[in-house]
């Protein structure tokens, strides 16, 4: 028999974000950074060592043996792990369980424990049960009775600070001197670790030959760069900073192929092929990260204010197996994502390789993996809770875009990226957004919305194209353009009223003012680009059947309009002098 135990986190971003502060946003990530993972430093190879079990957590060639647990998977929150022997599983089951609800009281998890004649069939039984489990609502009792002090921000039972915690936190916080558990080992953990300076995540986003020369910023009041410099600063009021998630396409496609190939074959190589697979999806998750990184060094480093200390304008959040999440200034943000997943797909290709070669001989499915995201404009002083959740949707629209090229979802498909900016707060997620803000009835009953949201990274597709709609916004720019970007906002303010006959106007009027044929003839061909609708007369709204939102008009003016006011402020640094 075959005994498997499988534990996966759930909901992740809202433990991340729940006090709505960033420096406990970046406790938590640092603390969960260090949760699950091959590593000697990690919360689950401490748990493994108490308990004095034997693994081949940080030692794949651990001979195989009735009492070692083996680890399938090991990273972004969740471990798949199987022994012969079922006591060292109940062991390692009650330790590590108990162990995350002290040192992370309120975060959500699933766990299953089964058995079964094979390791394919025992996972699969665990599967189910863990699927059953997410689905579940979770029944969550009090910790404290109904006369206890509250943590504001949370809502959960407030405690006593430690002397650590009160070191990591500013006089104003402590009128009523008290955290909620969570927050407060939140604020050890910042303090204790030292994360104004460095920390194991914001590591992995590091060039290797800029560790301990760059920082991230932790306070946005103080240390964020929210434009470049020689630039007017921001008031306060409009300060904007993006939100920025990204998640890997085609990951179910490449697991069902190696379970597949390995469902008959010995637990040992059931085992070395899947930790495999996470080993190099965590390998190129980090090597694009770096690479972005990079780039973001090159045009946009600064020094702080009050010190010589030497900034990159983001924050890293999260990044772990596939996903990745950090805040970005604003105007960085899509270009920043743009090679992100570019270099993804390279990454991954190389990292996947021994996969491939050892492991699935199938050779109709793609040797790489791509990744989609969003990216969510908002203030700085926007509710971190309310932004994430907009974020994650809109990584989801951006999937959507990705799986609509391949229906039968047995490939995968190419990444693509959502953007949107968000002006006022608002609870509410992303498909009623969508709907208020850029989906208008026209005076004769009929509707257009004013943009997809969501672009291809590579041209790989013929229609709904990044580097297209860039090359639109650059054209409409210029001296003596056809349409000129105030134009366009016009002709989005008469849609919005339902004046459709106006708006056809100023777009003509501009045409034939314009003497430029040649660029007259580009924007059109831009245009033409962009749509789905091949058969498109009108140029610059067309005919878009089976969106979701209604049958009707379709237009990309909202889309020119955000990445026109966040076009990238870069500039070339002498890299000797900066480092």
């Amino acid at each position: 028999m075959i005994f498997t135990y499988l534990f996966e986190a759930k909901s992740i971003q809202n433990y991340l974000f729940s006090s709505g502060k960033l420096k406990d946003v970046i406790s938590a990530s640092e603390r969960l950074d260090r949760f699950i993972d091959s590593e000697e430093q990690s919360l689950l190879s401490q748990v493994i060592d108490q308990a004095g079990l034997k693994s081949d957590l940080m030692d794949l060639t651990t001979p195989t043996s009735e009492d070692v647990i083996y680890f399938l998977r090991c990273k972004g929150g969740a471990f798949y792990a199987y022994s012969q022997n079922e006591s060292p599983l109940i062991k390692l089951r009650s330790l590590w369980t108990l162990t995350v609800q002290q040192l992370f009281p309120s975060l959500e998890f699933t766990d299953a424990l089964n058995c079964a004649e094979s390791l394919n069939k025992s996972m699969e039984k665990s599967h189910q049960n863990l699927a059953a489990d997410r689905n579940s609502p979770m029944v969550k009792f009090p910790v404290a009775s109904a006369i206890s002090a509250r943590y504001q921000r949370s809502g959960m039972a407030a405690v006593p600070p430690s002397s650590l915690a009160k070191k990591a936190a500013m006089k104003e916080e402590f009128d009523n001197d008290a955290f909620d558990l969570d927050i407060e080992h939140h604020r050890q953990a910042y303090q204790a670790l030292e994360m104004r300076t460095s920390a194991a995540l914001q590591d992995r986003f590091t060039p290797d030959g800029l560790k301990g020369k760059i920082y991230y910023p932790i306070n946005l009041e103080n240390d964020f760069a929210f434009s470049a410099k020689g630039l007017k600063e921001n008031s306060d009021a409009t300060k904007d900073i993006a939100l920025v998630h990204i998640d890997g396409n085609g990951l179910g496609i490449l697991l069902r192929a190696l379970k597949n190939e390995l469902g008959d074959k010995e637990p040992e190589d059931y085992r070395k092929g899947f930790r495999l697979f996470s080993d190099a999806l965590n390998k190129a998750t980090i090597k694009a990260a770096k690479k972005a990184t990079q780039w973001l060094y090159d045009v946009a480093s600064y020094k702080s204010k009050d010190s010589q200390t030497l900034y990159v304008p983001m924050r890293p959040i999260v990044l772990g197996g596939d996903d990745v999440t950090l805040f970005c200034r604003a105007d960085l943000a899509l270009e920043y994502s743009n090679i992100f997943c570019k270099e993804f797909k390279i990454a991954s290709e190389i990292a996947l390789k021994p996969l491939f070669e050892q492991h699935i001989q199938n050779d109709n499915l793609k040797k790489y993996l791509t990744a989609s995201g969003g990216i969510l404009y908002a203030k700085a002083s926007h509710p971190f809770t309310n932004s994430h959740h907009l974020v994650e949707d809109l990584c989801s629209h951006a999937k959507k875009l990705t799986k609509s090229v391949n229906a039968n979802d047995q490939q995968v498909g190419p990444a693509a990226l959502a953007f949107y900016r968000l002006s006022n707060t608002i609870a509410a997620d992303f498909d009623d957004i969508y709907k208020q803000s850029q989906h208008y009835l026209l005076s004769n009953n009929d509707h257009i919305t004013l943009g997809y949201s969501a672009y291809f990274v590579e041209d790989e597709i013929d229609y709904q194209q990044l580097s297209v709609i860039k090359q639109i916004v650059t054209l409409c720019n210029e001296k003596n353009t056809p349409v000129a970007m105030p134009k366009w906002r016009q002709i989005a303010t008469h849609l919005a009223t339902g004046d459709l006959p106006e708006a056809e106007r100023l777009y003509n009027r501009a045409l034939d003012l314009c003497l430029d044929n040649d660029k007259i003839n580009e924007l059109e061909g831009l245009l033409d680009k962009i749509s789905s609708d091949k058969t498109n007369n009108n140029k610059w709204y067309w005919q878009d059947t089976g969106k979701e939102v209604n049958d009707g008009w379709q237009s990309i003016i909202n889309d020119l309009l955000i990445i026109d006011h966040f076009q990238p402020v870069t500039e070339k640094k002498d890299k000797e002098a900066m480092q």
